[in-house]
């Protein structure tokens, strides 16, 4: 009888331990991911690989925030490096964000740096 009171308590304590488990799973944030429509959930991502040295002539010092997900796509406005923003979407290499202060557009995914992507 011992035996049997020993392995029914044993398998109460796995219980126990597995729901344990499972409640504190439950309470990780979800990482986050692209869904299949190319959206993300909230995720927040920081420009990152931009010269210090602002030169609009050159391009350098900024990262143009375009009104589509290509080079030649109207420029709506410069974010800097540590600039923090919101992912919306990924088209390719392309990222949709909102900004804080400029509004939506679309950067370059090389010069963001979040774990989302």
């Amino acid at each position: 009888m011992a035996d049997n009171q020993h392995r029914q308590l044993k398998e109460a304590i796995m219980k126990v331990k597995v729901s344990i488990l499972l409640f504190a799973l439950s309470m990780l944030p979800a990482a986050p991911s692209l869904a299949g429509d190319g959206s993300y959930g909230a995720c927040f991502g920081r420009v990152v690989g931009i010269s210090d040295r602002y030169n609009p002539a050159t391009g350098s010092g900024f990262l143009a925030l375009r009104a589509g997900p290509k080079p030649a796509a109207t420029q709506l406005g410069e974010l800097f490096r540590g600039d923090r923003v919101t992912i919306l979407a990924r088209r390719g290499s392309w990222l949709k964000v909102d900004t804080d202060s400029q509004g939506q557009g679309w950067v370059s995914g090389n010069y963001i740096r979040s774990s989302c992507k």
